[in-house]
């Protein structure tokens, strides 16, 4: 297909959706503090998109020229090779298994990339809603509705004037229901905190990454 002046308009339109919708969603899952964030949902919708219009007009030559070629083959490859990327984002600790809703947003971000390259704008408008509405709208009222217990997470912070206010401030900024539950200070200034959070079955944070963002917490565990 010749690439003309309106073609490379359409297309880069089509991108440029797959790729906000994917910031939307990413942006939801960052403010969670999951590993997949907006670059890995922007990626997988622009990438999925990308894919999308290969498929829709990267074999048009061939159809005209009278070939049996499978068009949508491309398209629906998508779907298993992100399947593959979704599941490197599921763990299981401690008996609890984390990262379900993040791969499951990362197979349907895809498919809002997919809608987009193939030019269905309402199907992947509509979705990247869905998704939100999903992720976060419903996601305190289910939680209350499942009844959740509370989660400890016991820290210790090195001596220094803030610390505690710091790192009572960012457990807030990642999961708001937190309660103190004791405070131990030690001559040394050095503070040991055990916080009750309210959170689902996914840890609340990431401790390797958390600890070192934050180095003045010496130890961590949830």
């Amino acid at each position: 297909m010749a690439e003309t002046w309106k073609f490379i308009g359409i297309v880069s339109l089509r991108l440029f959706a797959s790729l906000l919708c994917g910031a939307v969603v990413g942006f939801e899952r960052k403010r969670r503090a999951k590993k997949a964030g907006i670059r890995t949902h922007c990626l997988v919708a622009l990438g999925a998109a990308i894919f999308g219009i290969i498929s829709k007009y990267g074999f048009l030559d061939l159809i005209s020229e009278g070939s049996s070629a499978d068009i949508a083959r491309v398209a629906a490859n998508v779907v298993t090779g992100v399947s593959f990327l979704g599941a490197g984002v599921i763990f299981l600790r401690n008996r609890s298994v984390s990262g379900l809703t993040t791969a499951a947003g990362i197979w349907s971000v895809s498919a809002v990339g997919l809608a987009f390259g193939c030019g269905l704008y309402t199907v992947g408008i509509v979705g990247t809603f869905g998704m939100v509405f999903c992720q976060y709208v419903i996601y305190r009222p289910l939680r209350k509705l499942e009844g959740h217990t509370p989660r400890q997470v016991q820290a210790r912070l090195a001596p220094g004037e803030g610390n505690l206010d710091s790192f009572i401030e960012v457990i807030k900024s990642i999961e708001r229901e937190v309660t103190v539950n004791s405070l131990t200070r030690h001559p040394d200034g050095s503070i040991d905190i055990v916080c009750g959070v309210r959170s689902p079955n996914d840890p609340v944070v990431d401790i390797v990454d958390f600890m070192k963002k934050h180095t003045y917490v010496t130890q961590m565990n949830t």
